[in-house]
């Protein structure tokens, strides 16, 4: 166990003559409750950390909501899908927030290093832990293993709650489509997220906003939609087969709106919130042949057949996009299969779609249609 030097909030705005620095951080938590209209139900501890110590608890907590085979799961995924360059070491946890950090398991606020953060950091994660203090974020922990878009969702809310009276917004994109993909998930809670508590704010206020975080989003699609999250419209079930032909399927996970629409929008892929927006239901998998290597299914159900046709017309532009060199060939039952170092194939069968990519991603995608 890390030994945590606890410390009240002190240095993080000029104090008035004669304030104290504890009185201080009450002034900050005091305010984190005014802004975001989440009850204080008791002081947040405080501990300052020397900065490898606070990065190294950081990553910690990361890899403990993001085990080590999801993360095997993406790169493999992200891989296939012209992310990352096959092979290459893909950063899949996250750096460390900047300056601050609630930690949910420990129930404090952190703080990295000696240089006080900015204010708005730590009004930010004092309303994290506020929402702690009122609703409780120990039932995130665990949810990315059993729901990767109700986890993605259910973070993007919380997140957005804080950023939305901390002010935070999410950072102008840059990298290559595997950083911007990244910062897109990332920043689930600073752009639909906090788009979804200022919405709910506005219709009822906070006892409005509360709802969503007493029971939260169980998809993305309701994180980006307020009509959905009110009507409360669940995922259209996915099913991957265990097997298809001689391949196997490893391993799964959901794969949601907001996971299509930044998929897209990392290739910059135009009207890329429009394809996305008719997403039903949708699963990512891994199927294993018999020699050993990989192939990546996505199989998504859209609401209408129009919505799936836009799916379909969007595809061919996200692999010029991600396989530059690929070279299209016609391959029925199948609307289009391309080579690109690796093979692709992709159809639509009413609502359905599949997108597949490694070796025998022709007969894998056939065979998911079927």
């Amino acid at each position: 166990m890390e030994k945590f030097v606890a410390v009240v909030i002190c240095g993080l705005v000029a104090l008035p003559t004669g304030a104290s620095a504890s009185s201080d951080g009450a002034a900050l938590l005091r305010k984190a409750s005014r802004l975001s209209g989440l009850h204080a139900r008791q002081a947040v501890p405080t501990a300052t950390l020397a900065a490898t110590r606070y990065d190294a608890a950081v990553r910690r907590a990361a890899s403990r909501d993001y085990p080590r085979r999801l993360r095997d799961l993406d790169a493999r995924f992200y891989a296939l899908l012209g992310l990352a360059p096959v092979g290459a070491p893909v950063r899949l946890l996250p750096r460390g927030p900047s300056g601050a950090w609630y930690d949910p398991a420990l129930r404090k606020l952190l703080l990295r290093g000696a240089r006080p953060p900015a204010p708005n950091r730590v009004i930010n994660e004092l309303v994290r832990a506020l929402v702690d203090q009122d609703f409780g974020l120990r039932r995130i922990a665990g949810l990315r293993s059993r729901d990767r878009d109700a986890a993605l969702a259910a973070q993007g809310i919380v997140e957005g709650t804080a950023a939305l009276a901390s002010g935070m917004r999410a950072p102008a994109l840059h990298g290559g489509p595997l950083d911007r993909f990244l910062e897109l998930e990332a920043a689930a809670g600073l752009g639909p997220g906090r788009a979804l508590a200022a919405e709910l704010r506005y219709l009822g206020g906070s006892r409005a906003l509360a709802t969503a975080l007493r029971t939260f989003p169980q998809t993305t699609e309701q994180l980006l939609h307020v009509d959905k999250f009110l009507e409360r419209e669940r995922a259209l079930p996915v099913r991957l087969p265990s097997s298809v032909g001689v391949a196997k399927l490893t391993t799964s996970e959901t794969f949601g709106e907001l996971d299509v629409r930044n998929l897209l929008r990392a290739y910059r892929i135009p009207d890329a919130d429009v394809v996305a927006a008719g997403w039903g239901g949708g699963r990512i998998g891994l199927y294993l042949s018999p020699a050993g290597r990989y192939t990546a299914a996505l199989e998504l159900r859209w609401d209408t057949v129009v919505d799936a046709e836009e799916w379909r017309n969007a595809v061919p532009r996200f692999v010029a996009s991600a396989f530059a060199a690929a070279t299209g060939r016609d391959c029925p039952p199948l609307d289009r299969c391309w080579s690109a170092g690796t093979d692709l194939a992709a159809g639509v069968l009413g609502n359905r779609s599949v997108l597949v990519s490694g070796p025998g991603a022709d007969l894998v995608a056939a065979g998911l249609l079927g």
